[in-house]
């Protein structure tokens, strides 16, 4: 789940924040979405698609998170609002599309799996949904690239998920580090998880994060060597919704996608090699074995006394330093005048 380029691939995660109104408004507001999400840099934007039947058993009651953040409708009733209606599925498809970025949403449901399927190329696994098996074979079998998020999951749950997901056909997953929090405590990030999971698990890892600042955890989790960075973001953190106020506004969103590359320019490809940038001062200012009086062909090389171990500047440069124990008290096999360097001996 990585560019062709090897850029980190970030996934700018709408969400149900595409919600306001009617199914026109609805449209509107999610094609706003859709092109903060492409102008701002990102590869995918991700909604998510479900039916509230399909979820939880019925009057499952009010979520204390969200009511904490002042949602305070019963579970089934705010998924009900909040589901996406099948026939929106195209129509956000062909925006993103004409927006040149990749369409993602993820299903609740093998319901909502069938309907996204002709129309996604990445599926995603919800961290609730990881033990869901009927849920895992369809989109296994459908040889697709498969997301997996691991929030309140631990190592059997996740060592499940991926043997359920390979036994049914998927050869392509990728696990995301994600604390089911929202919004997140960066001492609750976890974000080393991301190394444990790659050792254990010798697959690609990303980062689902619900902190609040847009670049440290990012930046931390790439550093790590994340492979997908996803993040939820809004046009307006004061919009009616259980989204909204933990996202990232269209100036956040930028700016963290931009970090994210200019980060990427830093990791080079990790061969430590003499760079072009560095040969200048390479040649300028690395020490060499350099005349300190002029020497005559044959005479004895003696440091200290006809040669030293210097930096050459702009004078011709002579072997590398650590040459000194080689060629001390050797002879010289040409005339150097003082300032240049020992080429050559015998």
């Amino acid at each position: 789940m990585s560019m062709s380029n090897n850029e980190c691939f970030v996934i700018a995660e709408a969400g149900s924040n595409w919600k306001c109104g009617s199914y026109d408004d609805d449209l509107k507001q999610a094609e706003k979405l859709i092109k903060t999400a492409a102008n701002s840099g990102a590869n995918a934007v991700k909604f998510q698609t479900y039916k509230s039947q399909t979820i939880y058993v019925e009057d499952a009651g009010v979520s204390k998170y969200l009511a904490d953040t002042g949602t305070t409708e019963k579970i089934n009733e705010l998924f009900d609002y909040l589901s996406m209606p099948y026939e929106m599925i195209p129509e956000l498809k062909k925006i993103c599309d004409k927006e040149n970025i990749l369409f993602m949403s993820t299903p609740f449901s093998i319901d909502d799996a069938t309907a996204l399927d002709p129309y996604v190329s990445i599926h995603k696994i919800a961290s609730f949904e990881i033990n869901h098996v009927r849920l895992l074979e369809f989109v296994a079998q459908t040889k697709k690239p498969v997301l997996v998020s691991t929030g309140a999951s631990d190592k059997n749950d996740i060592r499940f998920a991926i043997d359920y997901l390979q036994k049914h056909g998927a050869s392509d997953i990728t696990l995301l580090q994600c604390t089911s929090k929202y919004p997140c405590p960066v001492e609750s990030l976890n974000l080393k998880s991301i190394l444990t999971m790659k050792t254990d698990y010798n697959l690609p890892v990303g980062f689902s994060d619900h902190s609040l600042d847009p670049i440290l955890a990012p930046i931390t989790a790439l550093s790590l060597g994340a492979t997908v960075i996803e993040k939820h973001f809004t046009l307006d953190k004061n919009l009616s919704g259980p989204d909204h106020k933990f996202a990232l506004e269209p100036h956040e969103l930028k700016n963290m996608i931009d970090s994210i590359r200019t980060v990427e320019k830093t990791m080079g490809d990790g061969n430590k090699i003499i760079l072009d940038d560095e040969m200048e001062l390479r040649q300028f200012a690395t020490r060499s074995l350099q005349a300190i009086k002029d020497i005559k062909k044959d005479e004895k090389l003696i440091e200290g006394k006809n040669f030293e171990v210097l930096r050459p500047g702009n004078h011709k440069r002579g072997l590398p330093g650590r040459y000194l124990l080689d060629v001390n008290n050797k002879f010289a096999t040409n005339d150097i005048k003082k300032g240049d360097g020992i080429t050559s001996y015998r």
